[in-house]
């Protein structure tokens, strides 16, 4: 039986190294995003059970408090309401509906109020009671989309305004008032609200960026397997020595 020896080329050896580390990385950050979807979820389904949040206490990290439950007070500025367009229920299109609820302190913080049906009737469909002076729901990220196409600016002119993502620095610039950058999801026993079946905003859960992280390396294995199996050439002696025979 032919001995071999393992005697990798220089080029072939560095593109194999290179792809390796990208294919580890890859599947490294797959694994990182599982653990921070998996931490979303947790955070979700524990934030019920804690107590509620004093709004002074999170000014500048409120990220930390996602998906717990507050209570503000303060009125609705019923005459600046935005839909956020394009989004599905059920199959059906619709809008989420933003009300700008004002702080005792003259700060504003944007209450998803739920989805409804896109009809033509939106204006009517949306009107609030403004005498409102309390709100509860829970702590959350604006609501997000894919891509954001097009310009804020390009709005249609009056309100509610139709708009195609948020943005609450430009919505403070249409209400004059300092907007905060998180929103409150209005609770769902709390009156004047829509379809409200809340969910964290996972697109991908855990357990897929698992799977894909479980192909990035398993490449990474074929990969070494291949670069080992093509390096092992012949013994150059006992090559020789049996050509003499």
């Amino acid at each position: 039986m032919t001995k071999r020896h393992f005697r990798p080329s220089l080029l072939p050896g560095i593109v194999v190294l290179t792809t390796l580390v990208a294919l580890l990385s890859l599947g490294s950050w797959q694994l990182d995003r599982a653990d921070e979807k998996q931490q979303l979820l947790d955070r979700y389904s524990r934030a019920p059970g804690l107590p509620t949040v004093d709004i002074g206490n999170f000014d500048q990290n409120w990220q930390g408090y996602q998906y717990r439950r507050i209570e503000l007070s303060g009125e609705y500025d019923t005459h600046h309401q935005a839909l956020l367009e394009n989004r599905i229920h059920r199959g059906l299109a619709g809008y989420l509906v933003l009300t700008p609820f004002v702080l005792t302190d003259g700060k504003v913080v944007m209450v998803n109020r739920g989805w409804i049906a896109k009809t033509g009737d939106t204006g009517q469909q949306i009107e609030i009671d403004e005498n409102v002076s309390r709100v509860k729901g829970l702590i959350s990220h604006p609501p997000s989309v894919g891509i954001k196409m097009g310009s804020l600016d390009d709005s249609p002119a009056g309100w509610p305004k139709t708009i195609p993502y948020v943005e609450t620095e430009w919505m403070a610039l249409q209400l004059a008032r300092p907007v905060l950058p998180w929103v409150v999801l209005l609770g769902p026993h709390e009156p004047h609200g829509f379809v409200r079946e809340w969910q964290p905003s996972v697109r991908m859960g855990p357990n897929k960026h698992k799977g894909y992280a479980l192909q990035w390396f398993s490449l990474a294995i074929a990969l070494i397997f291949l670069f080992v199996a093509s390096s092992l050439k012949p013994d150059a002696s006992a090559a020789g020595s049996k050509d003499r025979i």
